[in-house]
Order: C-alpha cells, then sequence, then structure tokens
C-alpha cells in the first residue's frame, strides 16, 4: 500500500504529500513524502496524470509542475493571468486549464507547450471537463454560461445560458451523460440531446464531487457526511461520516474528496477545511454494502483540494510497455528469419530458373544447327562496279561474312596467242 500517495492543497500556500501505509488490523497510517511551497497563493487546483506528473493552481495565476516518480521540480506554466480555478488532465497526452482570465489553455504534456488558448468566456471559467474521446470539451462560467468545444480545432462549437449557476461539470465514465453541479443540486444530461434525465437536490451547499466508478458519484459539501449517490437513478447508496471519532458533536465542511484505486479495496479520501483527512473502506457489492473508516489524520492546515496517486500503476505500466517492446523485438526478428528465409528460397529459385534458360538456350542451339543452310536469295536488281569499268550484276550474300573483292584485270601478253615467227 506505500505505493498510494495523497497530496493536499491548503490555503496556506502549501502543497503536502503522503505516502498511504497499511498498518495492522487493516487500517492505515500517513507519512509526509514532501512538501512544497513555490506558489504564492492559496491552492485551487490539483491534478496527477497517470504516469506520475503533478499539475497545481493557486491563486498567484500560476501553475506548478512536479514528476512524483522522480521528485523533482519541473517548472511552472506562466500563459494566465487570473487564478486558475481547474486542472484536468486527458490521460498522458494533454493538460487543460481553465482560468478567471476567460481563458482556457491546452497543453501538451510531452513538452508542456501550449497548443490553443479556447476563447468563448466573457468572465471566469469555473470548470472544465473533457469527454472519453478526447475531442468535445465542456464549460461553465460564473456568468451562467455553459460551452461546448470542438477540441480538435479549438472552437467553440454551442453555447447556451444556463438558469442557475453551475460550478462543476462532468462527464460519466461512459461518456454518454454529463452532470452539472450547483450550489444544491446535481443535474445529469444527456450529451445525445442535452435533456435532463434526473435531478438529484441537496440541503447543503455542494464543494466537491468525483466519481467512484460506474455511474456512482461521492458529494462532499457544507454537511460533515460525504453521501454516495447513482446519478441516473439518483439512489443514495452510502452515507459516510466525516465527524472526528468519538466527537459526532463536531461538524466541519468537506472541502474536496477523492477516490484511491487499489486493487485490494475502493478507499474514499475526504479533506475537511480544518485540515482533518478521513479514509473509508467501501464494498460496493449488492448483496451488502460496508463502509469502515480506516484513517484519520490531523495536518493542521486548512485543506482546499487534494488528489491521489497510485504509483504502481506506473509500475504495472511501464512493465506492460517492456513485455510490448519484448513482443515486437520478437516478431520483428522472426519476420526478418522468415524474410531472409523466403530470399534465400528466391536466390535459389532464380539460379533453378537461369539453369533451366541456359539448357533451353543451348537446345535451340542445337535446334539450329541441325537445320539445313538454306542458300542466299539472288538479288538481280543490285549492281557492283568492278575495275574495268564494266557494271555486272552480282548476288548479295546475307548472314555470312562478304568475302574480300579481288579486281581482275586483263592480262596483256598470257591472253594472247603466240604467232609463229616468219622466216
Amino acid at each position: 500500500m506505500e505505493n498510494i500517495e495523497l497530496v493536499i492543497g491548503t490555503y496556506e500556500n502549501l502543497m503536502l504529500g503522503y505516502k498511504v501505509i497499511k498498518t495492522k488490523n487493516e487500517l492505515y497510517s500517513l507519512d509526509v513524502s514532501f512538501t512544497d511551497d513555490s506558489h504564492r497563493g492559496a491552492l485551487r487546483s490539483i491534478g496527477v496524470s497517470p504516469i506520475g506528473i503533478l499539475a497545481s493552481s493557486s491563486t498567484d495565476d500560476s501553475i506548478r509542475l512536479h514528476n512524483l516518480n522522480k521528485r523533482r521540480d519541473i517548472g511552472g506554466l506562466f500563459e494566465h493571468t487570473g487564478t486558475v480555478n481547474c486542472l484536468t488532465f486527458y490521460g498522458t497526452s494533454h493538460m487543460f486549464s481553465a482560468s478567471e482570465d476567460g481563458n482556457i489553455c491546452m497543453w501538451k504534456s510531452k513538452n508542456w507547450e501550449m497548443l490553443r488558448t479556447l476563447k468563448g468566456h466573457k468572465s471566469h471559467v469555473m470548470s472544465i471537463a473533457v469527454h472519453p474521446s478526447g475531442k468535445l470539451g465542456l464549460s461553465v462560467g460564473s456568468d451562467k454560461s455553459f460551452l461546448t468545444w470542438d477540441l480538435v480545432t479549438g472552437k467553440m462549437a454551442f453555447q447556451r445560458r444556463l438558469k442557475e449557476l453551475a460550478q462543476i461539470v462532468l462527464f460519466t465514465n461512459s461518456g454518454d451523460h454529463y452532470i452539472l453541479v450547483y450550489q444544491r443540486k446535481i443535474e445529469v444530461c444527456s450529451l445525445e440531446d442535452t435533456s435532463t434525465v434526473k435531478e438529484i437536490p441537496l440541503a447543503w451547499r455542494i464543494n466537491s464531487v468525483c466519481f467512484i466508478e460506474g455511474n456512482l458519484i461521492a458529494v462532499g459539501g457544507d454537511d460533515r457526511n460525504v453521501i454516495i449517490f447513482d446519478v441516473l437513478s439518483g439512489k443514495q447508496v452510502l452515507s459516510l461520516d466525516c465527524a472526528k471519532p468519538g466527537d459526532k458533536t463536531f461538524n466541519s465542511r468537506v472541502r474536496s474528496v477523492c477516490v484511491v484505486n487499489n486493487e485490494e479495496d475502493k478507499l474514499v479520501v475526504a479533506g475537511t477545511a480544518i485540515g482533518n483527512i478521513m479514509m473509508f473502506k467501501v464494498s460496493l457489492k449488492e448483496s451488502q454494502e460496508v463502509v469502515e473508516l480506516v484513517l484519520f489524520y490531523e495536518t493542521r492546515v486548512r485543506v482546499t483540494c487534494l488528489a491521489a496517486y497510485n504509483h504502481s500503476a506506473v509500475i504495472q505500466s511501464n512493465e506492460k510497455k517492456e513485455k510490448n517492446l519484448a513482443l515486437k523485438a520478437k516478431k520483428k526478428r522472426k519476420s526478418k528469419k522468415v524474410e531472409e528465409a523466403a530470399g534465400d528460397d528466391n536466390k535459389k529459385e532464380e539460379a533453378d530458373s537461369r539453369v533451366i534458360e541456359e539448357d533451353s538456350n543451348s537446345e535451340e542451339d542445337d535446334a539450329v544447327m541441325e537445320q539445313p543452310q538454306k542458300s542466299p536469295k539472288k538479288n538481280p536488281s543490285k549492281k557492283r562496279k568492278l575495275n574495268g569499268d564494266i557494271e555486272k550484276s552480282e548476288p548479295v550474300e546475307r548472314g555470312r561474312s562478304r568475302q574480300k573483292k579481288v579486281s581482275i584485270q586483263p592480262q596483256k601478253e598470257d591472253n594472247k596467242k603466240k604467232k609463229p615467227k616468219q622466216k
């Protein structure tokens, strides 16, 4: 359980990290892992990516970045000119920040380049939510505005005005619905036609909400209890009492709620305005629903926000990546061997084909040699001039080398008949 880490933001400009340690009797304790005082104002939002990148925002208009795995300060983002109210990670690739300057910034998590600035709100942006597909975004403003964004193009797709001020917007895990959180009410809407599916009224002000699993949502507010609802049916499933053990008269506002994703247990964590941290072990089986307080810790600081991070998830993902890389390398080696074998076969086939061609060529040559040679045709039209200025018709030989032409001259004395001498 030492792989679970809680990060808490405070009014005192501090950010505190705690390791969750499992003790005897199925209980837990907290051990301080780090403290950070880089902000110059009260913290407003904390977000942790699946690979351990911690982002925190404050009333000092800045965003600070840390690597929880390497225990390293990455730096800060200073694009906004107002308090950053909301930080939302989309997987490991992008982060979105919503500010009171009316802008929403889209950041690339790899190098923290600002890709786009979504402009459309005329007042403070309270919250932003990203659809599981990553192509659609929703945001709400302090002027009761509700905006829909095309995150592929960075342009506003739809705008409408709400009847009340919504302070939080969230997508369900399936992405088929979204919820609007008002001061004392939760409205569940269909994404297909934006119609209201369910309304859940509450008697106290809502400060924080988070999905636990499926359609179950944990709600914390000015009441000392954390209520778990089914958002589609509106039914209350569980109630978690955040009072100090042994003092049921004690009442404190629940400022933030989060869920610890652990293979062993389902843990719901709540932080109060006076600095108490409560952790509940929750069983959500249909046959039996059990709640057990497994941790109570006093931080002695005023909590504004909190988040949880599971280091073992990164270890498992790294192991999975290594296995995938090893499998890819193995497949590559295998395909290379197959290609080499195919290349050898091709070379062998080419050599065999060359031998066959040579044999066929030799057979053709033998057949040509056996055929009787035809006498060349005479071309009477072609004439040749010899030495003696006599034109004679001479046959033209085709396919053979011409013999050397010999000039014939008449003999003067030999050709004449010798006359006997007269006496």
